[in-house]
């Protein structure tokens, strides 16, 4: 059996780089992915080294990663629709990775797997018997690294279109990370009247006025939110950050018929919501995890191919894989905007 390395967590606050994982063998309805360049997600990475995320993880030990990106390398005997030297993000590993590890996705490895979904229906499979739904191409003109951040784009482009923020609409975003940023770039591009963020990392707020367009910026760190605002209401107030407490501030700024919503990953800890606490005649979104950004994966990447969109500015740290305690660092310290991760020996 030919093993890889990979970045896996090996309990809460463990992570490293292992070289004992299974190198994947491709199905032949699989394709064998070589991955290039892996984003790290703020939100559920993070989550997940600390020991803080409660759905969607695999268990300890556990390969990190759904940002991937890489190339078709070989592919299965029934493979038909995809070819080799194909771009693909998000290749995974099976649920039982090997050797003992799990897979929470999986895309910080050497290599790894998509599947022929169409060959597979055309074979008559059931869709709830085809693996990885979540993959998609991309073109050639993008490069490996800004593929480590398509599908956050694509999952901010979806949120906003799911939060309803179309013309006329004034948004208020609490958060500006890369999520942050992009959710209010999104917004901008879908016709919001006014989009205001709330951070307290002046550099991010920066970037969030140059890429975003956003009208204000209020760091809370240096001034009062209530005085900043002066008594403005809200179509929409959205949580890019992962506290229940957001929730409930920001619901105060509503318009009636306003929707506050939820995008951060919430904690383990804090995931139970006193709907008593809303202000009345408002909704509640919960969008903790990404809904349909596949569907609108091709739209992104159109924007991204005619300008509208730069894949750089949701980036700042590019380091290989090897400096996984690094990259971490940063991210914790929010000394990075986003770091992506580079698999080429």
């Amino acid at each position: 059996m030919e093993m890889m390395k990979a970045v896996a967590v090996l309990s809460a606050g463990d992570v490293r780089v292992v070289d004992d994982v299974p190198k994947p063998v491709p199905g032949e309805y699989e394709a064998l992915i070589r991955v290039h360049a892996c984003g790290i997600c703020s939100g559920t990475d993070s989550q997940i080294v600390a020991g803080t995320l409660e759905t969607g993880f695999g268990g300890f030990p556990t390969v990190l990663g759904h940002e991937g990106a890489g190339e078709v390398i070989s592919a299965g005997s029934k493979v038909r629709h995809i070819q080799v030297g194909e771009r693909f993000i998000h290749p995974n590993l099976r649920p039982d990775a090997g050797n003992g590890y799990t897979k929470t996705h999986g895309s910080m490895a050497q290599y790894g797997l998509v599947c022929d979904r169409q060959a597979m229906r055309e074979d008559g499979y059931a869709e709830e018997d085809i693996p990885f739904p979540k993959q998609h191409k991309f073109p050639a003109s993008m490069s490996y690294v800004d593929a480590g951040v398509l599908l956050s784009l694509a999952e901010c482009h979806s949120a906003a279109k799911n939060f309803g923020a179309g013309s006329g609409k004034d948004v208020l975003i609490y958060g500006a990370g890369p999520m942050g940023i992009a959710l209010a770039m999104f917004c901008k591009l879908r016709g919001a009247e006014t989009v205001v963020q709330i951070d307290s990392v002046p550099e991010r707020l920066a970037q969030a006025v140059k890429v975003a367009h956003v009208d204000q910026t209020v760091n809370f760190a240096e001034e009062s939110v209530d005085k900043a605002l002066t008594g403005r209401k809200f179509d929409l107030v959205i949580d890019a950050v992962g506290f229940t407490s957001i929730l409930y501030e920001g619901s105060s700024r509503l318009k009636p018929g306003g929707r506050v919503c939820s995008l951060g990953v919430l904690k383990k800890d804090d995931r139970t919501i006193d709907t008593s606490r809303l202000q009345c005649n408002t909704s509640l979104h919960m969008l903790n995890f990404p809904y349909g950004e596949y569907e609108i994966m091709d739209e992104t990447i159109s924007l991204i191919e005619s300008g509208k969109v730069d894949p750089k500015n949701f980036y700042s740290h590019v380091l290989p894989y090897q400096q996984i305690e690094e990259a971490f660092r940063l991210v914790r310290e929010k000394a990075a905007l986003k770091v992506i991760l580079t698999f080429d020996d």
